[in-house]
Order: C-alpha cells, then sequence, then structure tokens
C-alpha cells in the first residue's frame, strides 16, 4: 500500500536520491522547499520527469521553517516523514495524528563527537555533549558537529518525556557519495555537488586542507536504507538508530579514476589532489544485515562521481 512520505531537504543529494527512490516504489512523494523556484528544481529535474510521477509528487512551499505552526499544513495526510533537511525543525505534535514514524537524517559525527575516540562507535553510541554547550564555535564543523550532537541527545529526550505515539529513528550516514542529479554542468559538478566536492578535489588536482572522516556510504544504499527504515515494524517508545559509514582511505580517489578512466587522465581531464583522511572505527554491520546485501564500495562511488563529470564535459569515458 503506498504510504503519503514528508521529506525534507529535497533539493539536496541525500534527500533528493530518497525523493527519486519513493517515487519510483510508488509512495506519494510530499517535498519542502523554501521558494517556487526550488521546488521547479525537484519537479523540473531530468530524473523526476523520467518517473513521470504526475499527481504523486508535491512541493509545499514554506518560506521560514522556524516560525509556529510552519508545518501544520505539510503534515496533513502524511503518514511518514523523512527529515533530510538542516538544521532541524521538529514537527509539532498536535497535527501529526496521523504520523505512525519520522526518520531524522543525522551524521557519525553525533556518535563520534568533536574527538573521534579509538574506541569503536555504532549508531546507539551517545558522545558526552559539552557542559555548557557552546553558543559560540571556532569554525563552521565544530558548530556543525555540536549541533548533530545536540540534536541526538535532544532527541532521546523528547521520546522519554512525551511518550509519542509515532516512533522515531535516526540514519546516520559517514561522507556521502555517488552520481548527483542536482549536478547539471562540470561547473556545478565541482562547485554545488554537495560531499562529492571532496571526490572532485582529489580527481582534479586540488588540496583539502584539513582531514576528513574516514567513513563513507553510497548514495543509493543510503536512499535504501532510509526506506527500509520507514516501514519497519515500530516498537513503541524506542528509538531505532541505523548508522552507516564504510572505512575508508581519501588517498585511493585518483587512483581509482586512473584505473577506470586511463584516456581521460592521460588527456589531463583528472589530476592527482589530495584529501586528508581522518582515521575512525565505526560499526555498521546491523544496515547490511537490514538490506540483506553488501554495500557498494568506494571504488563504485569515484567511478560514477568520475563518469558523471565526463558526461558534463561531454568527453567519452572510454
Amino acid at each position: 500500500m503506498a504510504a503519503t512520505i514528508l521529506i525534507t531537504g529535497a533539493t539536496g543529494l541525500i534527500g533528493f536520491r530518497i525523493l527519486l527512490a519513493a517515487i519510483a516504489a510508488g509512495h506519494n512523494v510530499r517535498y519542502t522547499t523554501r521558494s517556487e523556484e526550488k521546488a521547479k528544481m525537484v519537479s523540473s529535474n531530468t530524473a523526476v520527469q523520467k518517473l513521470a510521477p504526475g499527481n504523486r509528487l508535491s512541493p509545499i512551499i514554506i518560506p521560514d521553517f522556524g516560525a509556529d505552526g510552519a508545518f501544520d499544513s505539510a503534515l496533513q495526510g502524511v503518514t511518514h516523514i523523512i527529515h533530510a533537511g538542516s538544521p532541524v525543525p521538529f514537527p509539532t505534535y498536535d497535527p501529526a495524528t496521523n504520523v505512525q514514524r519520522v526518520i531524522i537524517t543525522s551524521s557519525i559525527v553525533s556518535n563520534l563527537g568533536l574527538a573521534p575516540p579509538p574506541t569503536t562507535v555504532t549508531a546507539s553510541t551517545r558522545a558526552p555533549l559539552p557542559s555548557p554547550v557552546s553558543t559560540t564555535f571556532g569554525d563552521v564543523f565544530e558548530g556543525y558537529i555540536t549541533g548533530k550532537m545536540v540534536e541526538l541527545h535532544d532527541t532521546d529526550t523528547f521520546i522519554k518525556i512525551n511518550n509519542p505515539h509515532f516512533t522515531i529513528s535516526h540514519v546516520i550516514p559517514g561522507y556521502v557519495f555517488g552520481c548527483n542529479e542536482l549536478a547539471l554542468d562540470s561547473v556545478m559538478m565541482q562547485t554545488q555537488n554537495s560531499s562529492n566536492n571532496f571526490l572532485m578535489m582529489g580527481m582534479t588536482g586540488n588540496e583539502l586542507p584539513f582531514p576528513i572522516h574516514g567513513g563513507f556510504v553510497h548514495i543509493d544504499d543510503l536512499a535504501d536504507l532510509h526506506l527500509r527504515v520507514l516501514f519497519l515494524e515500530p516498537e513503541s517508545n524506542v528509538t531505532e538508530d541505523f548508522g552507516v559509514a564504510e572505512k575508508v582511505d581519501y588517498g585511493t580517489i585518483f587512483d581509482h579514476v586512473e584505473k577506470a578512466f586511463p584516456k581521460a587522465v592521460e588527456a589531463g581531464f583528472f589530476k592527482r589532489g589530495k584529501v586528508p583522511t581522518l582515521p575512525i572505527n565505526y560499526g555498521s554491520s546491523d544496515v547490511e544485515k537490514l538490506l540483506g546485501r553488501k554495500l557498494k564500495s568506494f571504488n563504485s562511488a569515484v567511478v560514477e562521481v568520475a563518469g558523471q563529470y565526463l558526461e558534463k564535459l561531454g568527453i567519452e569515458k572510454a
């Protein structure tokens, strides 16, 4: 039976791929954006048009996500929610009596904390919050990580205190890579390609000045995981969280490209860059069990992104 799914963050890499997967699975999809322009960016995309969703896909324009009752109309008739946007505007309780399950897309940094520990962490790990929680930060990443940690703790508290009629799960990915249909040309591939920007740096001769966490998930696996978790048989008053971050060394980015596209490398379309890796230990074996298959490899994601870049340049991939 088709569900009615509300998706936030549909104009980003993760949310858009989830939207495509939900449409392909036959569900009714409602997505939130802040403007008509952003709504059209989704609805007019070639990947969406190929699925011919018709009236199964509809936008909800919410100029101010933080306004009181901003999501009230969006929640009418919705049975499931996937919050892939950021920051987190939690849906209000009263108008959501029909909601059965909410998924919040988080990040492995919510489990790892500001400094990754030497021990293995999982989706159930709760990194201790700084006391007090700072309101000013040294850089954007400190603020981002702190925000993700706070959200995880606050959601646990919300469930414990309010005992909501719907269940809440977190899907917690590492860095997300793979083909991004929202990147429409070669310039967007390098500047507006979400986390794929890091892969592009590693294959176009650029250098990232700081290390990034060595945990990755393919965008296809992440979209599949969201839908699998969305329709799990819920357990009342239980937070079910699923983290996924396969260990990866970003120093291998160019090696994968060179092996897949030697002629393009020889012609100078690809050059070895430098993306430092911050080693982490993250356990996500429960995700492979849930999906019933092995997760896609880092090589497959790199080759996809490199192949898409060549396509946007109008270059043969052979």
